[in-house]
């Protein structure tokens, strides 16, 4: 409430600033409706347009309810967020400590200590906590002084969550002994989100030195992951999963990860299992697999001159931003996978004599078992004519056709 007032101040000085407000009802409480009514009466007052949500959070043992109520929350801000938009939120030093102490009790390195960050890339703009820097107490006493009203959530007050028990048995004491203690947390994580960025940029170096790329998947190579230190590659592996979207493995994990799957004897197909995915080994580098398939189209997909055509929906495109558009009035350019193809279908590689089926390419050009079904083919006018990012087809002598420059996009 303090910051959606700071807020309307600010754009009062700068009116080509538009300010939105957004309320997400999480479901957990039977007073959320309400609070969304004050939030809309306190809009109104203010002229602020209020964007109302409910997320539905579904309980699991392996994820605490705190943890899955923000990711609900801010994959619903992302949602509706705009080109160059930026979300802001509350965030005060107090939480800030908080966050700090419950990143010490989970054993967290310097990833976790770097805490909350004042202003971070955030979906497709940024994500920026103007009041980091400013204690719970001096919120409160502002908020009482310009009489803005707020709403306490009753589960502030339940110790059974972690951060709830910090704020109310463990923070007391230690500001009573060290009144600067909050000031101090958030100096210390200011410098170890500095340190991170300079081990961010060590491993980016080692990822290019160390990745390849498979079909729109990146990958390591296990033999250039050997020749770094250990705590380099663990650095490495762990810059790697983030950059992919994963989460920061845990220790054990970049142990099984490296000592079971990496160094694991020939001829055998291990895997470390994550929640969403598995890391997997194969002809010396390392993948990470998704472990939902990848839905494949009933039919091919024709290109329109769209800049990226989605083959699979919100997972793979393929990359036509080096291509004429104007060749989709010339030509029918299909993109294909290899259900679609004819089981009789050869081809005949650039620099080689003999055309080959497609499965027999396939297991000369190395891609791995999984892959195999999500290999994109480009047919021009009915003819195929590469395999993106595994093969070109030699061209035909009777027929000019165009040669395109292609890629891949995974998410």
């Amino acid at each position: 409430m303090v910051l959606l007032r700071l807020l309307v101040q600010f754009q009062r000085d700068y009116p080509h600033y538009q300010v939105l407000a957004h309320n997400v009802n999480h479901g957990l409480s039977p007073h959320a409706e309400q609070w969304a009514d004050f939030c809309e009466v306190y809009c109104a007052s203010l002229n602020v347009q209020l964007l109302r949500s409910t997320v539905n959070i579904q309980k699991t043992s392996r994820n605490s309810l705190e943890a899955l109520a923000r990711e609900a929350r801010y994959q619903c801000f992302s949602q509706h967020l705009q080109a160059d938009d930026i979300l802001l939120t509350g965030h005060h030093q107090d939480d800030q400590l908080e966050t700090l102490l419950l990143a010490l009790k989970r054993g967290s390195g310097s990833t976790g200590l770097q805490g909350i960050r004042a202003i971070q890339p955030f979906h497709n703009g940024h994500l920026v906590r103007p009041l980091l820097n400013f204690s719970r107490k001096q919120i409160i006493d502002y908020a009482e002084t310009a009489g803005v009203k707020w709403v306490e959530d009753e589960s502030n007050q339940d110790t059974d969550f972690d951060r709830n028990f910090i704020r109310h048995q463990i923070t007391p004491l230690l500001t009573e002994r060290w009144p600067a203690i909050a000031s101090s947390a958030s100096r210390t994580a200011r410098l170890c989100q500095e340190q991170q960025g300079l081990v961010d940029e060590v491993a980016s170096q080692d990822l290019q030195q160390s990745m390849c790329v498979r079909l729109g998947t990146q990958t390591l190579s296990i033999a250039a992951l050997a020749d770094l230190s250990q705590a380099r590659r663990n650095n490495l592996l762990r810059y790697w999963l983030k950059f992919n979207g994963l989460d920061y493995p845990s220790s054990k994990q970049l142990t099984v990860l490296w000592q079971e799957v990496a160094l694991a004897e020939q001829g055998k197909q291990p895997c470390l299992q994550l929640a969403s995915n598995t890391i997997q080994r194969y002809q010396g580098e390392l993948y990470i697999v998704p472990v939902k398939p990848l839905i494949i189209p009933d039919s091919p997909v024709t290109w329109s001159g769209e800049p990226l055509l989605w083959v699979s929906p919100d997972k793979l495109a393929v990359d036509f931003s080096m291509v004429d558009a104007a060749l989709a009035k010339l030509h029918t350019i299909s993109c294909c996978f290899r259900q679609h193809l004819d089981p009789k279908l050869t081809c005949l590689v650039e620099g080689r004599s003999k055309s080959r089926s497609i499965k027999k390419l396939l297991q000369e050009s190395q891609v791995p078992t999984w892959q195999r079904e999500q290999v994109v083919f480009i047919f021009i006018d009915g003819q195929l004519v590469q395999a993106i990012g595994v093969w070109h087809c030699q061209p035909s002598p009777t027929k000019q056709l165009p040669k395109l420059n292609l890629s891949l996009r995974s998410i």
